[in-house]
């Protein structure tokens, strides 16, 4: 027997997504309320965990650094980190962020 063509699912547009998300949140926001008579942003499934990441950059005269740089979830990222300089002397010059990546986790 010949296969029957599957109906094509529609992405959906923009604003209708949108909408989709603003409703699931009020249906979320309305069981909160319910259950524990308030909402929070973790109980409406918002609560995010703080941004960390290694920063790098180049200094003239202290060659490449890098930094852990920790912020809120809707943090930028920096633009410019002061050099730390070495142990001789600090620093503290200004230099362009050039590379971030994800800092480092153990192996479990």
């Amino acid at each position: 027997m010949e296969d029957l063509p599957r109906p094509v699912e529609r992405a959906l547009e923009p604003d209708d997504l949108a909408l989709k998300t603003l409703l699931e949140l009020r249906a979320r926001w309305d069981v909160a309320r319910r259950e524990n008579g308030r909402a929070t942003s973790q109980t409406l499934g918002l609560e995010l965990e703080p941004q960390e990441r290694d920063v790098s950059a180049v200094c003239t005269s202290h060659g490449r650094f890098h930094l852990l740089w920790r912020s809120s979830p809707t943090g930028d990222r920096p633009a410019r980190i002061s050099c730390p300089g070495d142990q001789q002397s600090p620093c503290r010059r200004a230099c362009e962020v050039d590379f971030t990546y994800p800092s480092a986790q153990p192996t479990v």
